[in-house]
């Protein structure tokens, strides 16, 4: 019984930290994506974009790092994660209605 119970635990416990790591995807995507869309359209300058894309390759950093200490994303990193990802949308929006423009 207490194996069945374990076995359920640990099966529970995958299943709950799958939906975080494909929001963090799933964000990291749709960053990626307003950045290529602004590129694009001539809202970022060639300095601005590559700004934001080391600030996203940051946040991968980051990520798989907390990812390496120990399989998982704990409270506390995915709060530090969370915090630089609102920044990076921050510039990202910031940056895309300023007034400089490509030329």
């Amino acid at each position: 019984m207490k194996t069945k119970l374990f076995f359920l635990a640990i099966l529970f416990a995958g299943f709950a930290s799958l939906p975080a790591s494909a929001q963090v995807r799933e964000r990291e995507h749709r960053e990626k994506e307003r950045i290529e869309q602004g590129r694009k359209n001539g809202e970022l300058t060639r300095q601005e974009s590559r700004r934001l894309a080391q600030e996203q390759k940051h946040i991968r950093h980051d990520i798989r790092r907390a990812k390496n200490n120990d399989g998982h994303i704990g409270p506390r990193e995915r709060k530090h994660i969370n915090r630089e990802e609102n920044r990076a949308s921050r510039d990202i929006y910031r940056s895309k209605h300023n007034n400089r423009n490509r030329f």
